[in-house]
């Protein structure tokens, strides 16, 4: 117990400046006895994420620890107010690893929101699968909406809802369709998506079908390129971006030997050794952005993912709590801040094998 209190104090080390003072400012601390402090709220969310999994086996890890008598529902309700108060820490975390960056000016007022989800998410003892949703801010991490559905519902755009003319939505391949594209425009919001081969046809102001391979096939490594087309969806002919960015021969080599893991031995296809030479992304936004940002903020996304697979590849991602939107605010930024302090314990080498600090 004593050790696992000194590694604790280490947490508390790395966290950021005023991490204290905005438990109570953004009300995760509040009254009670059990909890006083908001290094004692933080053991217990800390806790509940790692070795109690759920509030009832929290209860009684600290029940048996004799640091404090705490029920279900008291545990409970110390917890579900902490979600902004964690991704306040998370993003200031990410922020002074590099993870996040600053709004750059020429985006102004706008919101870049990233869409992503979670296949497999399990509830509970009994064995059944859903798919958690979600919209993020890039550059605070803040949730706009988190979503929960059965594992029938597929990851797309239209499963979000609350998106307006201020946002400009970023999301993988998978989300790149007409129907997706459809619902933004809708919407009114602007998007960065990636284009995957075959996903639609974009075709010139004749209507004829560009070649999107043979018009970027003269970009040396590291170049940016764009064209101009235009989308058939439902007799509109809508106007688009096609920009794309060059990767260097080991990136390229690096994202054939990710399409060979994912084609599960499937032979892979010409066109998508070709598409593999690039990252290309189809986007509304004017020529008023450049190719350049515009492939320099997918980018961004990327770091950000990486952190996110880290997250449900070692943290047991698919352990939802319950369907409440504040419940699953705090356990997805707990999740997030223990592959935050994880990654920043490894980087610094806090840690030595025998438990005390270097």
């Amino acid at each position: 117990m004593g050790r696992e209190k000194d590694r604790f104090k280490q947490l508390l080390v790395i966290l950021p400046e005023g991490w204290q003072e905005k438990a109570k400012e953004l009300g995760a601390l509040q009254r009670a006895r059990e909890i006083k402090t908001p290094e004692e709220l933080l053991r217990l969310i800390l806790l509940y994420l790692t070795e109690g999994k759920s509030m009832a086996g929290t209860s009684a890890i600290t029940n048996l620890s004799g640091e404090a008598t705490m029920s279900k529902i008291a545990v409970f309700k110390r917890i579900q107010n902490s979600g902004e108060w964690l991704q306040w820490i998370c993003k200031n975390i990410y922020r002074r690893a590099g993870l996040l960056i600053e709004k750059p000016q020429w985006l102004k007022d706008r919101n870049v929101l990233l869409i992503d989800g979670s296949k497999d998410v399990k509830m509970g003892a009994s064995p059944q699968y859903y798919m958690l949703h979600y919209s993020l801010d890039l550059f605070t991490l803040a949730g706009r909406e988190f979503l929960i559905t059965d594992d029938k519902t597929g990851e797309k755009i239209s499963n979000f809802k609350e998106l307006g003319k201020n946002d400009i939505v970023m999301a993988d391949r998978i989300y790149g369709t007409l129907t997706g594209i459809a619902h933004l425009k809708e919407r009114g919001a602007d998007y960065i998506l990636r284009l995957r081969a075959r996903a639609f046809k974009v075709k010139d102001e004749k209507g004829k079908e560009i070649d999107l391979m043979k018009k970027f096939s003269c970009l040396m490594s590291g170049k940016y390129g764009e064209i101009t087309g235009r989308l058939d969806m439902e007799g509109e002919k809508v106007p688009v971006r096609i920009c794309a960015l060059r990767k260097s021969v080991s990136n390229e080599w690096k994202g054939l030997q990710r399409l060979k893991k994912e084609k599960g031995g499937r032979p892979i296809s010409a066109l998508q050794k070709e598409y593999n030479k690039y990252i290309i992304v189809i986007t509304s936004l004017g020529e008023d952005v450049s190719a350049e940002q515009a492939l320099d903020l997918y980018r961004t996304r990327w770091q950000i993912e990486i952190a996110f697979k880290r997250l449900k590849s070692i943290f047991e991602y698919n352990e939802m709590p319950a369907r409440k939107t504040e419940n699953i605010k705090t356990w997805f930024y707990g999740k997030l801040l223990l592959a935050a302090l994880c990654e920043t314990l490894v980087n610094t080498g806090r840690f030595s094998p025998s438990g005390g600090r270097k």
